[in-house]
Parts: C-alpha cells; structure tokens; sequence
C-alpha cells in the first residue's frame, strides 16, 4: 500500500474518536426517545461551565428498573481563554428492560441554580400556610436560554 493510502486509511480510522463508541446520542430538541432493551445512549446538552452554565439530572429520577444512569461527563472546544468556546455535557444512560421513564434535566445558565435537588422538590406556599408551590422554575418548551427551566425526556424502552 503506498504510504499516502495508509495515511488515508489511518485517518478514516480515527474519524469518530472521542463519541461514545455505540451509544446513541439525544440533543434538546429530542424530549421522545424511544430505545431498546439493552441499549446505551446518552442526553446531549450544550453547556459553559466555566460561565457558570452547568446542567444537572433533576429529582425525582429516573424509573431505575427501566433506567440506570451512567454518570455525566462533558467536553469543552474552542476558544483561548476560559469560557470563550462551546461546551456540551452528556448524560449518559443504559435501558434495563421494556417500559417508560421520565428523566429531568435542569439547566442553570449563570450559577441560576446549583444542583438538580435544590430546585426539584416543592416549595411551601406563603400564601397558604400547608400547602406548596410548584418549583420556581418552569418545564422548557424551546431551546435552552438565559432563564433556569427543566427539560424532560419521556424515554420510552421496548
């Protein structure tokens, strides 16, 4: 093989380096993902935690007989000096057997919030004494933006 082919074939062979080898990868604008039995994926969030942009797996999580959460990881490109370039977080999950669980994924841009329990549970109503409020921060509907809201994934597992 001449030498300029193998350069070529070794760098085809590195293409994809880095991405979770066999895991499919959701972004924000997937809140339905149906998956197999079995199968690994993960929830892909753009994130700048150096600016104080961080994302957090929110209570109450996810059905742990139908889901096992892997952890979080994330990545930062770009940019020469701190949070001048693109980040993303992943989250990454394993379905376990057949049936649909809910994962909620808290994004806090600008230190908004500081982890998925604080801002998860109920608060009490001041404006009736025994009762709470929902939580301060609403579900997304769109993008992620500059306010704190919660993205829910409704992952279903044959």
């Amino acid at each position: 093989m001449p030498p300029f082919a193998a350069a070529a074939a070794a760098v085809l062979a590195l293409t994809g380096c880095g991405a979770q080898e066999g895991a499919d990868h959701y972004g924000t604008a997937d809140r339905t993902v149906t998956v197999d039995a079995g199968e690994e994926f993960t929830l892909e969030v753009p994130a700048n935690p150096a600016l104080g942009q961080n994302w957090y797996l929110a209570e109450p999580r996810p059905d742990t007989h139908v889901l096992t959460y892997r952890g979080k990881r994330e990545e930062e490109k770009g940019g020469g000096s701190t949070g001048s370039g693109d980040g993303t977080q992943y989250f990454d999950f394993t379905a376990l057997r057949a049936g649909r669980a809910t994962v909620r994924l808290l994004h806090c841009p600008m230190a908004g919030c500081h982890s998925g329990t604080e801002t998860a549970a109920p608060f009490p109503d001041p404006s009736r004494p025994g009762t709470t409020t929902m939580s301060p921060f609403p579900t997304a509907t769109g993008t992620p933006d500059d306010l704190p809201a919660f993205f829910v994934y409704t992952i279903t597992v044959r």
